[in-house]
């Protein structure tokens, strides 16, 4: 028996290229990697960039909030000087630039990092390239979810929660109703009995936060049979997931065959 696994490379390969860049994302495409993830923020004059941190600060040469700075301002700093030298030049990518890179190669998630008022932004800039069979927003905040469920009902959706506001159980039974199919967990938060119900509600579950791990807490989550991982390290959990000889042709395209890992400790 044979399950599918999203290895998703987290704002690209960003433990060795910086983050959030084209570089990174080529550098995860060129890995192997089928599923990607990023950061959508807005500046003021109404460009989505690709930038994790409500600040340019520790990323790139220069300082500010995004959304206070011009898309031109933003435009000519540097993102990759800071994880090294041969790195400098990297820029800021645009939405648009990363969908018009990846072109269908890969399954991206969107995290969207932004006011409610400019998801529909987000959702026609998707739309107006016809993306959205192979992206997947995903956001915090509930209200930026359900603003996806309500102008884009066919855009796969995802929440990620810490449980700070809410039990497993909650939302579990919130995702069912409002119709999103993942349910993206801490993942110190997430064991076998959160997974189980998930999957038995009809959800997806996929980890967050795993920082550096390159195993340990890896393996630990797909013995407990999550459906993936966002990671900084999609090479180690590409080791960790193959499986020589196995075949998913009848699977979903940016999916990992696994074999089952049996039961693992919780």
């Amino acid at each position: 028996m044979h399950r599918l696994f999203m290895n998703i490379a987290h704002r690209g390969f960003s433990a060795r290229y910086p983050e959030n860049t084209i570089a990174a994302f080529r550098a995860a495409l060129e890995l192997g990697c089928t599923w990607l993830e990023t950061d959508v923020r807005r500046t003021p004059d109404g460009v989505l960039v690709l930038l994790h941190d409500a600040t340019v600060n520790r990323t790139t040469n220069g300082t500010g909030a995004v959304a206070e700075l011009s898309w031109e301002e933003v435009s000519r700093l540097d993102a990759g000087s800071w994880k090294g030298k041969q790195f400098r030049g990297e820029g800021i990518p645009t939405l648009r630039d990363l969908l018009a890179f990846v072109s269908q190669r890969a399954q991206v998630v969107v995290e969207l990092k932004l006011p409610v008022a400019h998801v529909r932004e987000v959702v026609e800039l998707v739309g107006d390239v016809d993306a959205f069979d192979w992206t997947v927003a995903s956001a915090f905040e509930w209200e930026v979810v359900l603003r996806v469920r309500e102008t884009a009902p066919r855009w796969r959706t995802t929440w990620l929660t810490a449980f700070k506001d809410t039990t497993p159980d909650e939302a579990i039974s919130r995702c069912v109703a409002a119709g999103v199919d993942t349910l993206a967990p801490l993942a110190a938060h997430t064991d076998r009995s959160l997974v189980q119900k998930a999957h038995g509600a009809g959800l997806l579950v996929r980890c967050w936060g795993l920082g550096d791990d390159r195993g340990p807490e890896m393996r630990r989550l797909v013995n407990l049979g999550v459906d993936g991982m966002t990671t900084n390290h999609p090479d180690a959990l590409m080791a960790l997931t193959r499986v020589t000889g196995a075949s998913c042709a009848a699977g979903a395209a940016g999916s990992t065959c696994l074999p089952d890992m049996g039961q693992g400790s919780p």
